[in-house]
């Protein structure tokens, strides 16, 4: 606390004041205090025990432990002095000691001194009273009652009752040391203290309003959205509900789609251009045939393959088959197939693992291998947000996704569920033996591939003999559903999502297909091989039949049995048939292989291509992966701010501890009444006003800049930079992001920005639409003796509050003074303070007035009366007409005593 409140009193009629404070304190009305018996204070100071009163709850302490273990800023210590036939009256030294004690105990801490006189007209004071101390707000609480102030008053008739004395000087008591909770009303913190021993007479006003009920009401109809999400106030026209939902929320998803599709699909490499075939002239020709019959007589035949082939390299292709094809079959399978080891089908979650090992296995031969980081979203995740909350609010938030628009009209869309699903549209209509099967029980209306993989384990089962009509009835209950579902934006750009991955799956799949032809090569080059083995006996063959027929006509002619001619003739033609021979042979023979060696080299000019849009789509592939995930976690959490933007209805609270008895006209608590139909109209138009285009902004904002604060050490990135939390990975990562939305949907994190709205709310209805809440709040009912009275609120509050001349004006009792000061007009009011505040709808005031300082000899107490006699102050001489004006008796013949710790009073004026 930074004020500590502290009585100080004798047992008596002040006993009626504690039971009475503690009575209101007991109604949250009052803040703590403590009450110092003096018969405590005559013990000793070394252990003063005080009452403290907290919440009507009563314990005792030690004052010195409480100064000792608080810090406060300011003490206020008020002395009840009873000026009643036969009270007993705290001792001054008491009291200065508790004050030293105080000033010297309680640090730096301001000390006000109040001393308020107890008494009634008519009532005798006791000869051991001592009215006034120099030094302190010496304060006379005017024996009256009245409802508010500048109206009249009832004079307090005598009595020595503790309880009726309590229950009309308590209210004042609480109001002179600013004791009301919530008021913020302390009138005698900062007034200078009359010089001298003058006593002012004091009156003090309160009332409470309470609006609890009435505002819990209204609150739960401005805020209340569940039902359909209320349409917006648009400035500049009308906002309506958009009638084809499906065209709304494909729209503004293919419009996110297009505009973040670059940073999730990478460019490729396209294919070289095919050149036409090439001619070979009869030169070449006759070359290549020269060289293929060198070869083959040589016994070399893959000499002139190697030769022809020259240019065309397997070497990067049995490089990247040894990477890709080489390792773990498992992941090829998973890739191309969409089958696991087992034979079953995947769910897409193990893509990323596979694509991930492809993607290591391509780099893990090249010198840019480099660790990959992961792409920051944030943009699309923050657009995707800003897209779903234009679709209920209208408002304008990124560019290329504005509000829908129905002619000249925003439009927004009726139901929240429409928008992104949230959990109250999720699947759960699992049979236990499905779900024991399959590991899933039920699926999130967003989660598209979840939903894909759920209906192809389906099928399987369906095969299945036992689960066969529980798989079927299963599927046709998911097929049901997603009718449903299928609208909504987040199912709608969850479906991009996974086209997007089927597609670059199947282009993975394209590409490993091609590569792996690549390496066929080898077989169909083997083959080829062996054909040019055969070719080149052939021509062995021939040219051996030429040489030996060549031989034996050469022979015959050298031996004479063949002429000449003869021979010149056999050998033309035998060399003429064995060139034609291998020719044709050859021409024949070549053409496969010629075929070969062009496809060789338009594979060799694709493959680096192949190779690398295969990275691409390989990381393209782990890209959207990874959006997917963050997809699932934004659209659970879009889809339960959605649902309830504002939080659930507060329950209803029960109000303040109502005072059905004892309160005095000057203090009053009422409570609204009003109307059901004007609560109704009321919240209609507040609605129009908080309501306005891009109205979701302020909550959501809340929600995700709290989002570190859920999350402890995981989050303490996002408590300094709340704007991270849109870069983390999504569902199953354990991350920042994963772990809040699980949260959110789970309930465990309560949404708060019903707060906000109505901090809104009750601004417009404290400044511009003020009228509204005095319509609301126009009747008010008070309860008294177990009757109840509905007065207007004007009539409640009396003027109660009202700052200005209401509280600076009207007159006090006169009953207590001289003829002489009532004729001089010292019974008016020369000042006065007034506050009020606002508790939600209701209201607070208090106003507490006081009179100019008074000398003694303008008071009476009982008529003529004995002296009063302060032996510890100098008196001021009384006048020879004193005895015919009155006072508090004759002057004293008695020689003061002097007070070593008292500054000497002279005239009236402390020096």
């Amino acid at each position: 606390m930074s004020v500590l409140t502290v009585f100080l009193a004798a047992p008596g009629p002040a006993d009626g004041v504690r039971d009475v404070l503690t009575d209101l304190s007991s109604a949250g009305l009052l803040d703590p205090f403590l009450w110092i018996d003096e018969r405590d204070v005559a013990s000793g100071l070394s252990a003063v025990s005080a009452t403290a009163v907290d919440g009507g709850e009563v314990s005792t302490v030690a004052l010195q432990n409480v100064l000792a273990s608080t810090r406060v800023t300011r003490v206020r210590l008020c002395v009840l002095v009873p000026f009643i036939e036969g009270a007993q009256s705290v001792r001054v030294e008491s009291e200065r000691a508790i004050a030293d004690m105080l000033v010297a105990n309680s640090g730096s801490a301001q000390l006000v001194r109040l001393r308020t006189i107890l008494t009634r007209g008519g009532s005798t004071a006791p000869a051991s009273a001592v009215p006034a101390l120099a030094g302190w707000h010496n304060l006379l609480i005017a024996p009256e009652d009245s409802n508010g102030p500048g109206m009249g008053h009832v004079s307090l008739a005598a009595t020595t009752d503790a309880v009726v004395i309590g229950r009309n000087a308590a209210p004042v008591v609480a109001g002179v040391v600013g004791l009301w909770s919530h008021a913020a009303h302390t009138p005698f913190d900062d007034l200078h203290v009359v010089p001298g021993d003058a006593i002012r007479l004091v009156r003090s006003f309160y009332r409470r309003l309470e609006t609890s009920g009435a505002e819990h009401d209204l609150r739960e109809q401005v805020l209340d959205i569940g039902g359909p999400l209320p349409l917006p106030l648009d400035a500049g026209g009308s906002v309506v509900y958009v009638e084809d939902v499906p065209l709304a929320t494909g729209t503004m998803a293919q419009n996110l789609w297009g505009k973040h599709r670059g940073m999730l699909i990478g460019s490729r490499v396209p294919m070289p251009a095919v050149g036409g075939s090439q001619a070979i002239g009869l030169w070449r020709a006759l070359v290549m045939f020269f060289s293929f019959i060198g070869s083959a007589l040589r016994n070399a035949p893959m000499a002139f393959y190697n030769r022809v082939s020259r240019g065309v390299s397997g070497a990067v292709a049995s490089t990247l088959n040894a990477a890709v094809f080489g390792t773990d079959s498992s992941a090829y399978t998973i890739v191309v197939n969409g089958v696991g080891p087992d034979g079953r089908s995947v769910k897409w979650s193990e893509f990323t693992a596979a694509s991930h090992q492809m993607m290591t296995a391509l780099d893990s031969g090249t010198e840019s291998r480099h660790h990959a980081a992961s792409t920051d979203l944030s943009r699309l995740w923050s657009d995707y947000s800003a897209g779903a909350l234009t679709l209920a609010d209208a408002g304008e938030r990124s560019q290329g996704l504005p509000p829908v628009q129905v002619g000249a009209n925003r439009a927004v869309i009726r139901i929240a569920g429409d928008i992104v699903p949230g959990k109250a549209q999720r699947f759960t209509d699992v049979p236990g033996i499905i779900a024991a099967s399959t590991g899933v029980s039920g699926l999130d209306a967003h989660d598209v591939l979840a939903i894909s993989d759920f209906r192809a384990q389906l099928r399987e089962l369906e095969q299945d003999q036992v689960l066969g009509l529980e798989a079927r009835r299963t599927v046709g209950a998911v097929d049901a559903w997603g009718q449903t579902i299928r609208r909504s934006y987040g199912f709608a750009f969850g479906q991009l999502l996974a086209e997007g991955m089927h597609s670059t799956r199947s282009e993975v799949s394209a590409l490993l297909g091609k590569l792996r032809a690549h390496s066929g090569f080898e077989d169909q080059s083997e083959g080829i091989r062996n054909r040019q083995r055969g070719l080149a006996r052939w021509a062995q063959i021939i040219t051996l039949l030429a040489v030996l027929i060549i031989g034996a006509a050469g022979y015959l002619t050298y031996r004479d049995i063949m002429v000449w001619w003869h021979c010149a003739v056999i050998v033309v033609v035998a060399i003429a048939v064995w060139f034609v021979s291998l020719f044709i042979l050859f021409t024949r023979s070549q053409q496969e292989l010629f075929q070969l060696i062009n496809r060789q080299r338009r594979a060799a000019g694709e493959l680096e291509a192949d190779q690398a849009n295969l990275r691409t789509a390989l990381r393209d592939l782990d890209r959207l992966s990874a959006a997917y995930r963050q997809h699932v976690s934004w659209s659970a959490a879009l889809g339960t701010f959605l649902a309830e933007p504002l939080g659930k209805a507060p329950q209803r609270s029960g109000s303040t501890r109502q005072v059905e008895w004892g309160l005095p006209r000057s203090a009053a608590i009422g409570s609204a009444r009003p109307e059901p139909g004007r609560i109704l109209e009321v919240a209609e138009r507040l609605r129009s006003e908080l309501f306005t285009v891009g109205w979701m902004s302020s909550p959501w904002d809340e929600l995700t800049r709290a989002a570190g604060d859920h999350l402890g050490a995981l989050g303490l990135d996002v408590r300094q930079s709340p704007e991270l939390l849109y870069t983390k990975q999504g569902w199953g990562s354990g991350s920042a992001l994963d772990v809040w939305s699980d949260k959110l949907a789970d309930g465990e994190i309560a949404l708060d920005g019903a707060d906000v709205v109505w901090e809104r709310a009750l601004a417009e209805l404290g400044g511009s639409k003020v009228s509204l809440l005095t319509e609301l709040v126009s009747s008010v009912e008070v309860r008294d003796l177990g009757q109840s009275r509905v007065l207007t609120l004007d009539g409640f509050m009396a003027g109660v509050g009202a700052a200005g001349e209401i509280a600076q004006s009207g007159h006090f009792d006169r009953t207590l003074l001289t003829d002489l000061a009532v004729t001089s007009g010292r019974a008016a009011v020369c000042g006065g303070r007034a506050d009020q505040v606002r508790l939600g709808l209701g209201l607070l005031s208090v106003t507490t007035q006081f009179s100019e300082g008074l000398a003694r000899e303008e008071l009476q107490f009982g008529g003529e009366t004995s002296a009063i006699v302060d032996e510890h102050s100098f008196e001021i001489p009384v006048s020879p007409d004193a005895g015919a004006l009155g006072g508090f008796g004759k002057q004293s013949s008695v020689a003061p005593v002097s007070d070593p710790f008292r500054a000497p009073s002279i005239d009236g004026m402390n020096f």
